[in-house]
């Protein structure tokens, strides 16, 4: 394959080195092998067909970079035993960036990777559970006071039980658009304690036809109400969704709904 170093020293214009395959030669020189200690692979990649590269750490770096990751792997651990909710899916989210940044072996990056894309599906999974289920409840609650109360032509208020789900109080609007055409209605949906930062409102409302031709509006009632609990709202025709930031203002936000009706004869 080649000759040794000294002969090519020894004689560095000889042709016959020509024959030979000489190349340079970067790796780990150790007096004897129980110096290197551990050896932990960071990378291997592709730079030229046929051609790898491998970039590793020996000794003291490959023991801190083996602490790196089990500091990592107890994170990783205590995400998976998180409830679900809007604080892990922000660890979720912060977890990614980190482990992609984490110069840490390349086997347990990608034993890593696979937990989280684990953690990432269970999450997605309970989402369109809950989100389910909130429609459900969203509905029924708006059919049960209608039900309850049959002479009632408006409804403003709450959705019990129901986060700030979007999908919940459009699906509630839609039944009662459907099912009870005459009925006016401004439904409100809360993620977050009130009073505190952090929280999201998501409300929406139905105008019928009846209530359309006296002059109501379902973009400006939802306006009115985002005017309060701040963000904004946005739709067509007899329907009008909002997200607002502010949940503690959500009482505030029901008396000007309803304020808004009483100018007109419902």
């Amino acid at each position: 394959v080649g000759v040794e170093v000294e002969e090519l020293l020894r004689d560095p214009g000889n042709e016959a080195w020509r024959q030979v395959s000489v190349e340079f030669c970067g790796g780990t020189h150790v007096a004897k092998t129980g110096d290197i200690k551990e050896l932990s692979i960071l990378e291997e990649s592709g730079i030229a067909k046929g051609i790898r590269r491998i970039i590793a750490v020996t000794g003291e770096d490959a023991h801190d970079v083996q602490r790196v990751a089990d500091l990592f792997g107890e994170r990783l651990g205590r995400l998976e035993k998180m409830k679900h909710g809007s604080e892990k899916e922000a660890e979720v989210k912060s977890v990614q960036q980190e482990l992609n940044q984490l110069n840490i072996s390349a086997i347990t990056k990608g034993r890593f990777r696979e937990r989280v894309a684990k953690v990432v599906k269970a999450q997605l999974d309970e989402q369109k559970a809950v989100q389910k289920k909130e429609m459900k409840l969203a509905t029924e609650a708006v059919t049960k006071f209608f039900d309850t109360n049959k002479d009632e032509k408006v409804f403003v208020g709450r959705l019990p039980g129901v986060g700030a789900n979007s999908k919940a109080v459009g699906e509630a609007l839609n039944s009662v658009k459907a099912k009870m055409a005459k009925k006016v209605v401004y439904l409100f949906a809360l993620e977050g304690e009130e009073g505190k930062e952090g929280g999201k409102v998501v409300h929406g409302c139905y105008v019928p036809e009846e209530a359309s031709k006296q002059g109501a509006s379902a973009t400006e009632w939802a306006n009115t109400v985002s005017q309060v609990v701040g963000g904004k709202a946005g739709g067509k025709g007899a329907t009008c969704i909002g997200n607002g930031t502010e949940p503690g203002k959500v009482d505030e936000a029901v008396e000007a709904a309803t304020r808004y009706l009483e100018k007109f004869e419902l």
